[in-house]
């Protein structure tokens, strides 16, 4: 039986908090000076939580008596977001700057060869020349022996994997509206060489705007990192059983060699991604990972319209298209995908975007502050909560989204007018009654 960690008193917890550096002395005295008197470390994390000082996440690393760990380089992180093949994601915000990013810190394994080093900066050096409102910015890379980590833009918002199996498969509309911009991106992308090789649902967020909602690719130019020991040489990272990608998304030529592939095969993982937009399943779903595999080498799918009989016939033609076995008999390029669905569902179509996921219940009251021991500087083992179980860059720069309020439905009321009516006739009663006493004594005096 695991012993309880030792009961944190008040004075101990103020000296973790400005050992960590979060906030100084002079800073936490004013802070807690409304504070009713207690002895209890657990108070002081909770008033410093309900007042802003400190987020849940930093309050419980610092009752589980960590004070490193909330600050990297100029940067201090604010959340976890979650954890993927690659490592940790934690919401940050720049000190100076004050720019919300998510930082993404990489598994020290990842980065162990110099070799691995060299790629990660040459696909992050090329990643870094993306600027596309459909592609989520990378703004900085940081590459050392022991700790690596990229900073990305912060997306408050679910990706397509999460809406699905929150509220099952989406709309026509919105479904054709979200691939055809994820084509958009890719378009800017794959002129200039970059290929992401894992396009998916979960690797695609999106962000409410004024306009309406966005879709934003995340991670291009990382899953050649997520091979783990990249130092073995290309020869081996294709030898068999070594797969870049995921996969229930993975295209048949990239399953044989990940080096051999063009833009083409990301259209063909946009196809499995729009397939499971529409029908809430990829279309190989079940079985193995490599027998996922093979059957993208050499299995046709079941049509989009058997398991879904309202999809159109335009939007089944497009779907099947994407998930051609040959490269050649696909769309060519993004950006004819885009101008087709463009066509069918018209660049403006009558649609809305879905609820975001559902919060999960949580006590009214104080906040509750549980301690844990999870380090971002630790090396993340254990289960990887991607959706790939071969290496992958499956993360979301937000895998448990803050839910957006929902508009609570308008309800029309029935005006209720018999209190309104017996009033009426009471007052009138009132003024009969009234001018027949006044008539009587009007009489009575002239008689």
């Amino acid at each position: 039986m695991t012993e309880k960690p030792p009961r944190m008193d008040a004075q101990e917890y103020v000296e973790h908090v400005i050992a960590s550096g979060l906030m100084d002395r002079e800073e936490i005295e004013r802070a807690l000076q409304n504070l009713w008197p207690t002895d209890r470390g657990k108070s002081v994390a909770r008033h410093l939580v309900e007042i802003g000082k400190l987020t849940k996440f930093q309050a419980e690393r610092l009752l589980a008596g960590k004070t490193d760990g909330f600050l990297l380089g100029q940067y201090k992180i604010l959340e976890d977001l979650g954890r993927g093949g690659m490592g940790h994601v934690y919401k940050a915000v720049h000190q100076t700057m004050g720019r919300f990013v998510a930082l993404k810190l990489l598994k020290p394994k990842l980065m162990a060869t110099e070799r691995a080093r060299e790629l990660f900066q040459k696909e992050i050096h090329a990643a870094g020349r993306l600027r596309h409102p459909n592609i989520v910015t990378a703004y900085d890379a940081h590459i050392t022996a022991d700790r690596s980590y990229l900073v990305m833009e912060f997306v408050d918002g679910p990706n397509l994997s999460q809406l699905v199996k929150e509220q099952g498969p989406l709309p026509i509309e919105q479904a054709c509206e979200y691939i055809r911009q994820a084509a958009v991106g890719l378009g800017d992308a794959h002129p200039m060489g970059l290929v992401h090789r894992d396009v998916k649902p979960s690797n695609c967020l999106v962000e409410q705007t004024p306009s309406g909602p966005q879709v934003k690719i995340l991670d291009f130019g990382l899953t050649l990192v997520t091979a783990g020991d990249t130092g073995l040489g290309e020869a081996a990272m294709n030898a068999a059983n070594v797969v870049l990608g995921t996969p229930d998304y993975v295209s048949p030529e990239q399953a044989r060699n990940q080096y051999a592939v063009d833009g083409r095969s990301d259209l063909y993982s946009l196809g499995c991604t729009f397939y499971f937009l529409l029908t809430g399943e990829p279309p190989f779903a079940g079985g193995t990972p490599v027998e996922r595999v093979e059957r993208h080498w050499n299995a046709a799918p079941v049509s989009v319209q058997t398991k879904r009989p309202d999809v159109p016939e335009p939007v089944a033609a497009i779907v099947h298209k994407l998930l051609a076995k040959n490269p050649k008999w696909r769309y060519q390029k993004a950006g004819e995908l885009a101008a087709e669905l463009a066509a069918v569902v018209g660049k403006k179509a009558d649609w809305s975007a879905p609820a975001r996921p559902k919060p999960k219940p949580r006590r009214e009251g104080r906040v509750s502050l549980t301690s844990t021991g999870d380090d971002p500087f630790e090396d993340a083992e254990g289960e990887d909560l991607s959706e790939s179980t071969l290496p992958t860059a499956a993360m979301s720069t937000r895998e448990t989204p803050a839910p957006l309020p929902r508009p609570r439905p308008r309800t029309i009321r029935k005006k209720v007018v018999w209190p309104w009516i017996l009033l009426a006739v009471a007052i009138a009663f009132a003024v009969v009654a009234g001018v027949g006493l006044a008539v009587r004594f009007l009489l009575n005096q002239f008689a």
